[in-house]
């Protein structure tokens, strides 16, 4: 599952309900979404290890800043697209809940935070 965090309108989600399922994208969106996911955890998790490691790499001011970069162009682009998703769906805002697609059923839910 892929959360995404929204805090645009006052409110709860559902009620008492954890989360409630608020539209379903497409295949082709989820494959979209869930290849993002997938690099932004991969670069965040690679920066995370070179930083514990110790690693020289992270010295090399070069490498760094390509890694920097490719991990906010992807973070921009992860956003893009729960942006797009939501206005072309018409998904609920509410604050104090996120979206959350799961990538088998390609289900959006709003689930609390």
């Amino acid at each position: 599952m892929r959360t995404n965090t929204m805090d645009d309108k006052a409110g709860v989600c559902n009620g008492k309900d954890e989360r409630s399922k608020i539209g379903k994208v497409t295949p082709r969106e989820r494959d979209e979404i869930s290849a993002l996911f997938e690099r932004k955890n991969g670069l965040t998790e690679l920066i995370k290890a070179l930083v514990e490691s110790g690693d020289e790499i992270l010295t090399n001011s070069y490498f760094y800043e390509k890694i920097v970069a490719d991990l906010g162009k992807t973070t921009t682009l992860h956003q893009q697209w729960w942006d797009r998703c939501a206005q072309r769906y018409q998904w609920e805002r509410v604050s104090g809940c996120i979206w959350e697609i799961d990538f088998e059923t390609c289900n959006i839910y709003l689930r609390k935070i």
